[in-house]
């Protein structure tokens, strides 16, 4: 079953939940996340989450378009999508970003403590550029793997395999910049 995104116009309370410090309005079809959250707390994890209400998933596949609205002097802005949220802190995201580091560009489990990179770290930067960008992030729940598709790649940008958490609600955000959301959509096996 195909799950289109709540139509990006009126009231963003109403179908979103908003995690973090982050500053989100709807703006012509986009979900705009205008200023930045910035991190805090006792657990170091994303400021800004957007969450589908009502959506909580196990396997799925979230398809949208993003772009990053920061200097595109800073090579290390991002976006992440979330899945498996379950609280403030707990939760899995996949971090896009145009570097690959201990803490940029990979996917990360939040999982009572600090965010921890779950996948090999070796992924080329997904984020290098400040045009829109489709991306895909496969999650099958029983076998817990994630795989992370950018534009109209066949090979996965990001991969990895956890099942700490098995379902939760998706959603999309940042670690600390600003960014646009677009034709977001949830699939659902056999779709």
């Amino acid at each position: 079953m195909r799950i289109q995104c709540p139509e990006l116009s009126g009231e963003i309370t109403r179908d979103w939940i908003l995690d973090g410090n982050g500053k989100w309005e709807l703006n012509e079809n986009k979900l705009v996340l205008y200023q930045a959250g910035k991190p805090g707390g006792p657990i170091r994890r994303p400021a800004a989450l957007a969450l589908l209400a009502g959506l909580e998933k196990t396997d799925f596949e979230i398809s949208l378009e993003f772009r990053s609205t920061m200097d595109p002097g800073l090579n290390r802005a991002d976006i992440v999508l979330v899945f498996g949220y379950q609280s403030p802190s707990r939760f899995y995201y996949a971090h896009l970003s145009g570097v690959t580091d201990a803490v940029h560009n990979g996917i990360f489990i939040v999982n009572e403590a600090d965010r921890r990179r779950i996948d090999a770290g070796n992924g080329d930067p997904t984020l290098t550029d400040r045009n829109w960008h489709r991306v895909r992030l496969n999650r099958e729940g029983e076998s817990g793997r994630i795989r992370v598709f950018m534009d109209d790649a066949e090979n996965s940008a990001l991969d990895a395999v956890d099942i700490s958490l098995r379902n939760g609600l998706v959603g999309i955000g940042s670690f600390d910049d600003t960014a646009e959301f677009r034709n977001i959509s949830v699939l659902e096996p056999g779709d």
